[in-house]
């Protein structure tokens, strides 16, 4: 999402239609947009960027030994609802 952000500030358009054309939801880019300001003006930002990730799958492996292997694009929700069993 910061990366949109950037490409917002850059693209001339407002917020409104960033988002629209992006496909984006208003109120989240909003909240990006205002947590990357947040972290601009902390003097520190509010997110740092993890490199050398490839697109992996994820695993969970619980105690009794089950392990699950999700794509790496599996939803958060659907994740936090597999590890809070």
């Amino acid at each position: 999402m910061l990366s949109l952000v950037d490409r917002w500030k850059a693209s001339g358009m407002s917020q409104a239609d960033f988002a629209r054309t992006h496909q984006v939801n208003l109120a989240k880019f909003r909240y990006w947009i205002n947590a990357q300001r947040k972290g601009t003006e902390e003097g520190s930002p509010a997110f740092i960027e993890l490199n050398g990730f490839s697109h992996q799958d994820i695993s969970i492996r619980y105690p009794n030994g089950v392990e699950l292997v999700l794509p790496a694009q599996t939803p958060v929700v659907f994740l936090r609802s597999l590890i809070n069993l």
